[in-house]
């Protein structure tokens, strides 16, 4: 019985030797920027500067993200994945370096501005690495390890930036400046799997003969784009909400007494159990399906909010943000790996530069807005948006996906749960039947003649 368990274990992590890479890759990379994550805004405060202050350079930073990211679908096509990941990964890295010594709010701005050119790559490129060089049946798996594997860097990284301020001499200034090089430093080791990388350096991915055909009939085309419509402002609709938590939400736990280490610990208590949790992501899709195993996942995160907002206080910010942390870990590989089985192969490198210019949009002004609203009307404001806006956002994905033909004739099963599961039955959307048909009869008529 063990030897079966050991074997089903071992065919698991049966994917190749370049995904592995990618993963470790992800773990160094992350690392970096959990450090910088915890770690940036306590300095920003050490040069006296405030949570709108803050507000405007997250809002500057995930701007560049998103135009980076909007256009990554033509830098995919043109430079290859590997080149754009690894070119992209060292603007951010040695923004990142000047950021740790940079004082003045103006060049501050100018580097949060680069650096986020930088971490579209970063975040935005791991799907269509997986989706590129894995099979259909490994991705879901994969990327759940993936994201599983960012965020145990996440807790490593809190970890880091945790200790090293107290293990550092000098003031706090100095001793969160260093912390964010040796992050920096720790993160540029992550460039080394990707340069003993092999097929993935050169190649355009492995063969997929599972994916949807290309779109030619102007009706399939027309529901490819709504698709990707949807699921882009689904994501935009998410970030609204995030924006105006997740960037002062280390700052909002120093308020309720929370010391930097506390906070470490905290940040990496999330990441571990967004690691270890993160895994069961394809479980929970099996057993609810796609569409309401993202739903679930995603929506769990309100009644903390909620609690929090009428009786704040340390323990409950904690926990919540452990919920919060775990659910995005679970969520992401599951609709994710759905979109890119929705998709014909040309649009989903598109759909994932596209949902992440939508969410950096939608952070960036969130974030820019709730740094005023939070230092004139405090935090509970910022977490009736989260609440709001994600209700908003699952409603939309579950109610425009559960109709989508490929869902209903039953050819993506996994889409729904168990027991509303039915053998595929072909669903023709109506214009292209009525156009086959007239192509049917046109045909008749000639034989006839």
């Amino acid at each position: 019985m063990l030897s079966i368990a050991r074997a089903n274990l071992l065919r698991q992590f049966n994917f190749s030797r370049d995904v592995r890479l990618f993963l470790l890759y992800n773990l160094l990379a992350n690392i970096g920027w959990g450090v910088f994550t915890l770690i940036f805004n306590l300095y920003l405060r050490e040069l006296n500067l405030r949570e709108n202050d803050m507000g405007a350079f997250s809002a500057v930073q995930t701007l560049s993200m998103a135009g980076g990211a909007a256009s990554m679908g033509l830098v995919l096509d043109r430079l290859g994945i590997w080149r754009a990941t690894f070119g992209g990964v060292t603007i951010f890295l040695v923004a990142s370096l000047g950021l740790a010594f940079a004082e003045r709010p103006a060049l501050i701005l100018v580097l949060s501005a680069v650096s986020g050119i930088g971490l579209a790559y970063l975040f935005t490129t791991t799907m269509p690495f997986i989706i590129a060089w894995t099979r259909r049946d490994e991705r879901q798996f994969v990327s759940a390890l993936s994201f599983s594997v960012v965020s145990l860097s996440s807790t490593l990284g809190a970890l880091v930036g945790g200790f090293l301020p107290r293990a550092l001499p000098g003031n706090d200034l100095q001793t969160y400046r260093w912390t964010l090089v040796a992050g920096t430093m720790i993160g540029a080791l992550g460039l080394l799997p990707m340069l003993m990388m092999g097929p993935a350096r050169g190649g355009r991915g492995l063969p997929d003969p599972t994916a949807p055909k290309e779109a030619t009939d102007p009706s399939e085309v027309r529901r490819v784009r709504m698709d990707m419509r949807v699921f882009v402002l689904v994501g935009g609709l998410m970030a609204v909400g995030a924006g105006m938590v997740f960037p002062f939400y280390n700052v909002y736990l120093t308020t309720l007494g929370a010391s930097s280490t506390s906070v470490g610990y905290i940040y990496a208590l999330g990441g571990l159990s967004a690691a270890l949790i993160g895994l069961s992501a394809p479980l929970i899709s099996r057993r609810l399906g796609s569409l309401y195993g993202v739903a679930v996942v995603r929506l769990s995160i309100v009644p903390f909010y909620l609690a929090l907002i009428l009786s704040p206080s340390l323990p409950l910010a904690a926990i919540t943000h452990i919920v919060r942390q775990t659910s995005i870990s679970m969520a992401w590989p599951i609709d994710s790996t759905f979109i890119a089985e929705i998709l014909p192969p040309k649009a989903r490198s598109r759909v994932y530069g596209l949902r992440s210019a939508a969410w950096n949009l939608g952070f960036s002004g969130a974030s820019l807005v709730a740094g005023f609203l939070i230092v004139r009307f405090g935090y509970r404001v910022t977490f009736i948006d989260l609440i709001v806006f994600t209700g908003l956002a699952m409603a939309l994905f579950v109610g425009y996906y559960s109709r989508h033909p490929r869902v209903r004739s039953g050819e993506l099963s996994g889409a729904l749960p168990r027991w509303r599961r039915r053998p595929y039955v072909p669903i023709e959307e109506p214009e292209v039947a009525v156009a086959r048909e007239a192509e049917g009869t046109a045909a008749g008529g000639v034989a006839g003649g």
